[in-house]
């Protein structure tokens, strides 16, 4: 893989890290909620944070590997 496209792969590995972040912190300063107040449970937001975080690793991983293998 070209270093350009794994870069590329990357900056959205790390924007995928970066939401479920900024959703936490939205709601422990309660701009959003955890709970549904209506059914009693996560709202769907909540529920895929842990989805977003795995493939946001998986794309950071295909540029270390690249990285890596570019050193000589």
């Amino acid at each position: 893989m070209k270093l350009k496209t794994a870069t590329l792969l990357a900056i959205i590995g790390v924007i995928l890290l970066l939401i479920p972040s900024i959703m936490h912190f939205m709601t422990i300063v309660e701009i959003l909620s955890y709970v549904n107040m209506e059914t009693g449970q996560l709202n769907w937001y909540m529920k895929y944070l842990g989805v977003l975080n795995i493939i946001g690793i998986a794309l950071l991983l295909p540029f270390f590997i690249t990285l890596f293998k570019k050193q000589k």
